[in-house]
């Protein structure tokens, strides 16, 4: 199985779901699991040395609030997996016209 990354957000609901489960079912081992309550710029750069540090290929969230600051660098760096969806790696986001 490939190497994961849990992140959860402090102050954000999670529904209850179980990140290793969760991550199972894609194919994924959570290694290590990053809580988070700074600001994005500070979760943007956390979040992508925990992926770089640890080597992983996913990172697995609760639901999809939890990553959503982040999501660029995310799938810049590994997949995301949310209960929802799996993101792979490299998935460019939609560009939202103001």
């Amino acid at each position: 199985m490939d190497r994961a990354l849990g992140l959860v957000r402090r102050g954000i609901y999670g529904g209850g779901v179980d990140l290793h489960r969760l991550a199972e079912r894609h194919g994924y081992r959570v290694v290590w699991t990053v809580r988070l309550d700074t600001a994005p710029l500070a979760s943007g750069l956390i979040v992508a040395s925990a992926i770089i540090e640890h080597n992983v290929r996913a990172v697995v969230v609760p639901t999809f609030e939890h990553a959503d600051s982040v999501r660029h660098i995310v799938t810049d760096l590994a997949a995301l997996v949310t209960p929802m969806c799996h993101y792979p790696r490299g998935y460019r986001w939609p560009v939202v016209e103001l």
